[in-house]
């Protein structure tokens, strides 16, 4: 009775709060969000950034006012307005990127929102300018902050270790969905060549019609499978200085996939993901960095983190994953095809029993009255 009596009470307390403005509330979720140490190092594989392998958990509460939040969804969390100054402060400021990009940065974040209407190329959720902005433009162009050397010994960013060679550096984007990262990187870094590389049609379709709506012209496109893309044209075989990709797969069957792709010895994979690593791919990175570190500052600006690989790490760690190539035809060829009939083939074939077989004219017709007699009754 006790227990009824409560549950009466609730929902009556209950109601009488549902009536009340929801403005007057303020719901404290509490997240937990786990960082990596950092400190800045050199290796002498020729990279130089920021490591760390310790981890710290740390609990961090936030406030919604004048909403109730589903508590799944971070996206809204990392929503920054392109046109707010805090925005040109870090693109502009800190990563030191151009009016003429960030001006196309704007565009491409409209472009994605006026595409994601028509077809699913990000989370349809929560799909505004802020939220394609911060949670997705923005980490993409942090990736131009992890460091490298060039030959003279000078620090710089690892997509400038070449500049002042007489070839472009080489980058392929495997599995850029709606163009992340390589389309924000593409803009910012216009004296790079990009690849960008996806199975889906459709999406790489709407990717291709943005790069012309933007104007680059050191950005194209590839429709089909990473891993196969050697076997189908050996040119693509060690072509690459980086490969770049976000929460594409688990990263030992990433590595699988364009292992192959990357220059040998040189080559580097620098790969955006959530959450934790796998024993082996830890042990094998060369640097591990929050994108919030590349931003600077004390704001959490995004839950991911960028990690980097060397060539020989990611061969390895592709030998121990345990894939296999599986031959399978062309994106959008998969239609089976018809066995041609050899008119040379005289072999019968089998039916099942109780199957119809198709009846041959050519032979004489059994209808029990060949050989049929009339007898008089007389």
């Amino acid at each position: 009775m006790m227990v009824s009596t409560i549950v009466c009470r609730l929902h009556g307390a209950l109601l009488v709060l549902f009536l009340l403005p929801i403005d007057c509330f303020k719901f404290s979720i509490p997240v937990t969000k786990k960082k990596i140490g950092a400190s800045s190092s050199s290796n002498g594989s020729g990279y130089y950034g920021i490591y760390g392998r310790g981890q710290s958990a740390k609990t961090k509460r936030f406030v919604v006012e004048g909403e109730l939040s589903s508590g799944g969804s971070t996206s809204l969390e990392y929503a920054l307005d392109p046109k707010s100054a805090e925005a040109r402060e870090l693109l502009l400021g800190k990563l030191g990127i151009s009016e003429e990009a960030y001006a196309k940065l704007e565009d491409l974040a409209e472009l994605v929102v006026e595409w994601n209407g028509r077809l699913n190329l990000i989370s349809r959720k929560d799909c505004t300018l802020e939220v394609v902005f911060g949670r997705h433009i923005l980490p993409s162009v942090a990736l131009i902050g992890m460091q490298g050397w060039r030959e003279n010994g000078e620090i710089c960013s690892i997509f400038e270790e070449q500049i002042g060679s007489e070839r472009k550096l080489d980058v392929i984007d495997v599995g850029t969905g709606g163009g992340f990262p390589g389309l924000p990187l593409a803009i910012v870094l216009p004296q790079v060549n990009f690849l960008l590389v996806d199975s889906v049609g459709k999406k790489l379709r709407a990717v291709e019609e943005m790069v012309e709506e933007l104007g680059l012209d050191n950005c194209v496109t590839y429709h089909g499978r990473a891993e196969e893309m050697t076997d189908l044209n050996p040119d693509y075989r060690s072509k690459f200085d980086v490969c770049v990709g976000r929460s594409v797969a688990a990263l030992p069957k990433f590595c699988f996939w364009i292992s192959e792709l990357l220059k040998k010895d040189t080559g580097s994979l620098l790969y955006i993901i959530g959450g934790e690593l796998e024993e082996m791919v830890q042990d094998s990175t060369l640097a591990e960095v929050e994108i919030s570190s590349i931003l600077g500052g004390d704001k959490e600006y995004s839950d991911k983190k960028a990690i980097l690989f060397g060539q020989p790490d990611v061969t390895m760690i592709a030998d121990a994953s345990g894939e296999k190539k599986i031959k399978r035809g062309l994106p959008g060829n998969n239609k089976k095809k018809k066995r041609q009939k050899n008119p040379n083939d005289t072999q019968k074939v089998k039916l099942v029993k109780g199957a119809w077989a198709k009846r041959d004219n050519s032979a004489p017709k059994q209808r029990g009255a060949e050989n049929f007699r009339r007898f008089s009754s007389d």
